[in-house]
């Protein structure tokens, strides 16, 4: 879990990181002359964390269903031996990815996803 939660932090301060030392780049998603307030900068910033954030959680979702449904299936699950035992760790993932899908834009860090698992 430590993994998900370093990997998420660390991209975000990176990604925050790039974004403030370009703030006056030549991009067109965010003109300077528009978005030149620094309160108004950091509102846009934020919001478009939130949602790379959801959609990376919904992302997450549909590659752990296609990951147990579709023919690309993961070592994780294949390599438990009793099929009872396997079909009840499929049904949970699937029952966590059916639940991320649907309510991910209810999360606001990556430690309340940590939580619901």
């Amino acid at each position: 879990m430590n993994t998900i939660s370093d990997t998420w932090n660390l991209f975000h301060k990176k990604f925050t990181s790039l974004w403030d030392i370009h703030k006056d780049g030549p991009g067109e998603a965010y003109l300077h002359e528009i978005y030149k307030d620094m309160e108004l900068r950091e509102l846009v910033k934020q919001k478009y964390m939130i949602g790379l954030f959801h959609d990376s959680l919904g992302f997450a979702a549909a590659k752990m269903i296609r990951r147990i449904v579709g023919v690309a299936h993961v070592e994780d699950f294949e390599s438990i031996i009793d099929p009872v035992k396997r079909a009840d760790c499929e049904r949970c993932a699937l029952d966590f990815a059916k639940m991320l899908m649907k309510t991910r834009r209810n999360f606001k860090t990556i430690t309340d996803v940590i939580s619901a698992v």
